[in-house]
């Protein structure tokens, strides 16, 4: 089985966070152009990949989710995989869910620890990151140790290469995508 290809899609602030705290969600302070960037990539995605506190933070019982949580937990519903990412391989994940449905594209969703299991395993294909014009000045940040930074030069020092950069809005919310080459 081929590694499937992975998406993050995430929106920070201008210094790097993705929340002030773990349950802060990002709907409260996103504009209205990232969410809807943010349902795009949603409808788009085979499975999306999230740890337990983005999960709680928006359950959506009819969306296939893969919940990474220390504590594992089988499958909770139909669509939804709740397991310990420990020892597993981004492979690994397709194979769990594909008497399902395969998994092909997947969206990774956060938070923390999760992006930084991807990166770990060099499985982010390409990044669409919304920037918000606020800084929090504290809280989550995109990856480990990166808070308080500009996120793209947390990514371009990561390896990956800005391949587009748009305004959103005229408040200065700007969508980027970035690519690594393979």
């Amino acid at each position: 089985m081929t590694r499937p290809r992975f998406t993050l899609t995430v929106v920070t602030t201008a210094d790097g966070y993705i929340a002030r705290h773990k349950e802060d969600a990002p709907q409260l302070w996103a504009s209205a152009e990232e969410q809807e960037i943010f349902f795009r990539d949603v409808e788009a995605a085979d499975w999306s990949v999230m740890g337990r506190h983005t999960h709680e933070a928006a359950d959506r019982p009819d969306r296939r989710r893969i919940v990474f949580s220390s504590q594992g937990g089988g499958w909770k519903r139909p669509t939804q995989l709740w397991l310990d990412p420990a020892g597993l391989t981004p492979t690994d994940l397709a194979q769990q869910v594909a008497h399902i449905h395969p998994l092909e594209n997947g969206l990774i969703l956060g938070g923390t620890a999760v992006h930084d299991w991807f990166l770990d395993h060099d499985a982010i294909d390409e990044i669409h990151l919304t920037i918000e014009p606020l800084t929090f000045g504290s809280g989550l940040p995109v990856l480990t140790g990166q808070g308080g930074r500009d996120p793209r030069e947390t990514f371009s020092e990561a390896g990956f290469t800005l391949t587009e950069d748009l305004p959103l809005n005229t408040t200065g919310t700007r969508y980027t995508v970035w690519t690594r080459a393979r």
